[in-house]
């Protein structure tokens, strides 16, 4: 039996992280895990000793097992049908041989062509020669066939179809190539064994008999093709080099001394335009040359001065009677003088840019930076000529010759010098024009010629490649020539074809397959069942789908009410049978619920002022009002003055529980007909009393909302120490929403059976969405199999059981050990009456109730 609590411990009534430490786990399995936090979604792994991949293979052969019914029943349909195709079926026979083909001439590569010569042919030439309809012609003709050939069709093409679905031809290499021999396996299967034995002997003959004829024949027909096609192709090589000949002295094109033909026409258009590209740069040099002289003509005053600057520029001296002698005298007398021709050598300059003009344009960067620098020199020479000018009427005026005029004779010299650059150009521009008239006539005479020159490299081509093919032949000639009469293929029989065997059926072979799939097809139905189930299987998927840990798994128990042998009443048997802390407090159901108020009071120990706990379930018939009874009946048990109050106002399963049907309720303090005292009713336990819910309303959501609900509530808090509230599942009406809101924590009880995974989701999302804290999930009737459909929970520890019967022997009891004797009742070590007593009757009648309570 649980311990009563001291009421007069100075703790009582408070709460804080210490205040549940009186409480240690009573299962050391899940509720050790429940009490530390270290629940199955915080514990990667928990309650597993395998690997992932294990415990995938685990579900798998688990759901198979559950329904095992829809795996065995397609396993056993599987063999009935493979017993079947095997009794339908026919007999058949297999008979063979092993053909050797062999070559004298070893696979090599010939460098030349790059063409595999010798070997054997490859496995697909081989099939595709023994099922020609050669082959088949001289297989339908041999005497072996000779009694079969009526059954057949009379006909080489009955056997050919015969053969096609019946007839093997295999080897181990598939690239046979570049083997020098092959051995290949030759098979024939049917029902008719002395039909197989004559086919293979036939195919095998027919085969040998092939090879064998191409074996004399292929080298004498090559020969003879080659030397065919060699009369053909010299004829007509000599015929048309003959016409070639012809061709070369009849058409107008010349050939130079390697045999190529030439266009003279063409050739003269060459020369011309490069002829002509010569006197476009003399034009072009003279024309700049032209413009640098009316330039220097134009912008010069003085004749001499223009005379001397062309000179210059042409790289000439002119000499002017008399005057040349007063020029030198004025240049050498005069350091002035020279300092300015100096500076007329950068005048070259104006001329380098009327070069790149010519030959760029005038938006080239060049021309445009030369352009710019002329600018600024022209500025300067206009300077240095007017100085050099002036400087030179000075001298001339100071040193006059008489009868001498240089000025008129530089004139003239100056308009000569122009009129000869002039006619120059001129003469260049006439000579461009008639160069241009002769290359077009030369352009449209190359092009009448052009036609002679495409058809005499025709007639090379066809020459060239009538003489290669000549030449290839004469080679593949002397490569035959030089090859031995016994180069072929030779085909031997390694092993001679044997009597036929039986190969089928097979009665393990087809009764394997048709279980093998039967028993696939059952298994992919179990798992599909599975899927479809929509079931928890493992306390892990209930973790991960509410978010919460599991409190603790109570089996299923109704006990029996039972009266102590000279009693006249039991104080609990006005109470359900399924309570079963107070019906059997040593049973699996009782340790399970204790374990539960272990955890919850842990849970909102954590909780400031937490006192109030709803128990609520996704769906009717989880058994939240028996979890709720039971919890509330164990919290009493441990000392806390507790209130069960029922607010299932439409169906009140906690007030049957209790037999207060008849009592004020709920209802009744929410109306105002009575006090919320009056309507607490006590009960067997004298630490718990019990509010019912009263008469049922008419609107049970709306009454749950009044704001004498949050009130009582208030009130209630200040007069005990924890409050259980019994309320409607959650997915049928909306009253269990209403009161979450109010609470401390929510106690989810869950039975688990086909569909409740997606129950037990929207439930908790419900919670989730009023902002209510989820302390746990009970997991009702846990060992039932046939309602849990499959869920693996955990097991209980089973002391409880054995509390009447195991003693330890000690000093006091020596001689009575092993004697059934009343349990003792542990009550603390303090002296003073306790305020709160876990059984409303007598002190001298405990020991009485307590030893019932350890029969029941």
């Amino acid at each position: 039996m649980t311990p009563n609590s001291n009421s007069t411990d100075p703790s009582a009534g408070k709460r804080g992280p210490n205040s549940f430490a009186s409480y240690p786990s009573q299962n050391a399995g899940m509720m050790g895990l429940a009490a530390t936090g270290s629940y199955p979604a915080m514990n990667e792994g928990w309650g597993s000793g395998g690997t992932v991949e294990a415990a995938d293979a685990g579900d798998m052969m688990g759901a198979i097992w559950r329904y095992r019914w829809a795996a065995l029943v397609p396993t056993i349909l599987g063999a009935v049908i493979g017993f079947l195709v095997f009794v339908k079926t026919p007999e058949t026979f297999k008979s063979g041989t092993l053909l050797m083909f062999e070559s004298d001439r070893p696979a090599v590569i010939d460098t030349m062509t790059g063409d595999l010569i010798g070997g054997v042919p490859s496995i697909d030439i081989l099939r595709s020669q023994l099922f020609s309809d050669k082959v088949t012609a001289n297989a339908f003709q041999n005497e072996n066939m000779e009694v079969f050939r009526e059954s057949i069709g009379g006909q080489p093409a009955g056997l050919a179809g015969l053969a096609f679905e019946s007839l093997e031809f295999e080897t181990d290499i598939e690239d046979a190539r570049s083997a020098s021999s092959l051995v290949a396996s030759l098979s024939f299967e049917h029902s008719n064994p002395e039909l197989c034995e004559a086919a293979v002997k036939a195919y095998s003959s027919a085969l040998q008999q092939l090879f064998a004829e191409k074996h004399k024949s292929s080298r004498s027909e090559l020969i003879r093709l080659i030397e065919f096609a060699t009369g053909q192709l010299q004829p007509k090589l000599e015929e048309m080099e003959d016409s070639y000949r012809e061709f070369r002295t009849n058409v107008p094109l010349v050939w130079n001394e390697n045999g190529e033909a030439i266009n003279p026409h063409r050739e003269r258009q060459l020369y011309l335009t490069e002829r002509r590209s010569e006197l476009f740069e003399t034009l072009r040099s003279e024309s700049v040359e032209l413009s640098a002289i009316k330039s220097i003509a134009e912008e010069a005053k003085d004749p001499l001065v223009r005379l001397s600057i062309i000179g210059q520029l042409l790289g000439k001296t002119f000499d002017l009677p008399d005057s040349k002698q007063i020029s030198q005298n004025m240049r050498d007398g005069d350091a002035e003088l020279a300092q300015i021709e100096l500076d007329q050598q950068l005048v070259p300059l104006m001329i380098e840019r009327n070069k790149f003009a010519a030959e760029f344009g005038e938006q080239h960067p060049t021309v445009k930076a030369l352009d710019a620098e002329l600018t600024m020199m022209k500025s300067e020479l206009k300077r240095l000529v007017k100085e050099q000018s002036d400087r030179i009427v000075e001298l001339m005026e100071q040193n006059k010759v008489e009868g001498v005029d240089p000025a008129k004779r530089a004139e003239e010299a100056v308009n000569v010098i122009l009129i000869a650059s002039k006619a120059e150009v001129e003469l260049l521009k006439q000579q461009i024009s008639e160069i241009d008239s002769q290359i077009a006539g030369e352009r449209v005479e190359a092009t009448k010629l052009a036609q002679y020159e495409q058809e005499n490299a025709a007639i090379l081509r066809e020459i060239d490649r009538n003489r290669e093919l000549i030449n290839q032949l004469e080679e593949q000639m002397a490569r035959v020539n030089l090859t031995e009469e016994e180069g072929g293929i030779r085909v031997s029989e390694l092993r001679a074809p044997g009597n036929a065997y039986r190969t089928g059926p097979n009665i393990v072979k087809t009764l394997g397959i048709g279980t093998f799939l039967g028993l696939a097809l059952g298994c992919g139905l179990a798992l599909l069942l599975e899927k479809n189930a929509n079931t928890f299987r493992d306390p892990e998927e209930i973790v991960a789908a509410v978010g919460a840990p599991i409190l603790t798994h109570v089996p299923f128990f109704k006990g029996r009410v039972r009266r102590k042998r000279g009693e006249d009443s039991n104080p609990f048997e006005q109470l359900d049978p399924h309570l079963a802390v107070v019906h059997a407090p040593s049973s699996v159901a009782s340790e399970s619920i204790r374990s539960c108020r272990t955890s919850v009071l842990f849970e909102m120990a954590g909780i400031q002022g937490g006192k109030i706990i709803q128990v609520t379930s996704p769906l009717p018939g989880d058994g939240k009002s028996t979890i709720a009874g039971n919890l509330a009946c164990s919290i009493a048990q441990s000392g806390k003055r507790t209130l069960i109050i029922d607010c299932d106002l439409r169906r009140p399963q906690v007030t049957d529980n209790f037999a207060k049907a008849d009592q004020l309720g709920l209802v009744d303090v929410l109306n105002g007909k009575c006090e919320h005292v009056d309507a607490a009713h006590d009960t067997p336990l004298s630490t718990l009393k019990m509010m019912p819910s009263g008469p049922i309303p008419a609107n049970p959501a709306e009454a749950l909302t009044l704001p004498e609900m949050s009130e009582l509530l208030d009130v209630l808090r200040e007069e005990y120490d924890y409050i259980i509230l019994d309320t409607p599942p959650l997915l049928v009406v909306t009253d269990p929403s209403i009161t979450a809101s109010m609470t401390d924590g929510v106690v989810m009880a869950l039975k688990v059976r086909r569909k409740s995974k997606p129950n037990a989701k929207e439930a908790a999302s419900i919670l989730s969405n009023v902002g209510a804290k989820l302390l746990g999930v009970v997991i009702n009737a846990s060992d039932e199999g046939s309602n849990n459909d499959g869920y693996k929970g955990y097991g209980y520890y089973r002391y409880g059981r054995h509390t009447n019967r195991y003693y330890r022997k000690t000093a006091d009891n020596g001689a009575k050990a092993g004697q059934r004797r009343s349990p003792v009742v542990v009550s603390g070590r303090g002296s003073a009456a306790r305020s709160a007593r876990p059984i409303a009757v007598p002190p001298t009648t405990a020991t009485t109730v307590e030893q019932e309570r350890s029969d029941v």
